[in-house]
């Protein structure tokens, strides 16, 4: 009767090699086709745990890796011409893209502090423009939306809805003059008013710009529905239009 080995000494030596090849726990200095370098813990090949990668376009990660993904925490570098790395990124990773709460420093000065969603911006966030202006609100998809607070480089503030990365919205929407010392409240379509309400500020005359003289007393004889009614009449001339559309 023959003897039967049994299979693990059956296994080819191409298959020993290959196992015994096989990357985990830490290693120093691996080289990826691309010629990127990465220095961190490895599981069967696949980068995860702790570790660095210098890519060849002068990005250098250092953070969390899950199933060979930057995942987790990290902190993203830029290289510049001088061979110094500029902090681009630092925050919440998920299969390789900004995602949760994060920081990011952009190239020409602007700054963003918030959610991020697949590398977007998505969520609560502020962002300082490299203009001096201003953004505190919600976004969607990198593009303002909902409600937001916006402040422009002179000052002077818009509050309310957006829809497209423009002003947008018929509720609670104003706009103050602080410059001039005036409240303007109304309704904006695609970033421009069509129509609004102007009142005096009770701080006019502390303005940097204040006009000479207040805004007449004298007013509509229902000014507090005045947008609405306006608003509502919009909407109507909205529909008899699309009516006449199909027609």
């Amino acid at each position: 009767m023959p003897f039967l080995k049994g299979k693990g000494i059956l296994e080819s030596r191409c298959r020993n090699l290959e196992n015994a090849s096989m990357k985990n726990g830490l290693r120093h200095s691996v080289f990826t086709p691309d010629k990127d370098k990465y220095v961190g813990e490895w599981e069967n090949n696949i980068k995860s745990g702790k570790g660095f990668q210098l890519s060849r376009s002068g990005k250098l990660y250092q953070g969390d890796w899950e199933r060979g993904f930057r995942h987790g925490f990290g902190v993203q570098g830029l290289r510049n011409d001088k061979n110094v790395f500029n902090l681009q990124y630092r925050g919440e990773w998920k299969n390789g893209n900004p995602h949760g709460f994060g920081a990011w420093h952009y190239a020409d000065g602007s700054y963003y502090l918030g959610h991020w969603k697949n590398g977007k911006r998505h969520g609560q966030g502020q962002m300082w423009y490299n203009d001096g202006s201003f953004y505190d609100g919600s976004w969607i998809k990198d593009l303002r939306e909902k409600l937001g607070m916006f402040v422009a480089p002179d000052g002077n503030r818009y509050e309310g809805e957006w829809s497209g990365d423009k002003k947008h919205g018929q509720v609670l929407l104003r706009y103050f003059h602080l410059d001039t010392g005036q409240m303007q409240e109304g309704v904006w379509i695609n970033g421009n008013c069509s129509f609004s309400t102007i009142i005096d500020i009770p701080f006019r005359q502390t303005a940097v710009s204040a006009t000479p003289y207040p805004i007449r007393s004298i007013e509509v004889a229902d000014p507090s529905n005045l947008c609405q009614r306006r608003s509502e009449s919009v909407e109507d001339t909205i529909s008899c239009a699309s009516i006449r559309m199909w027609v």
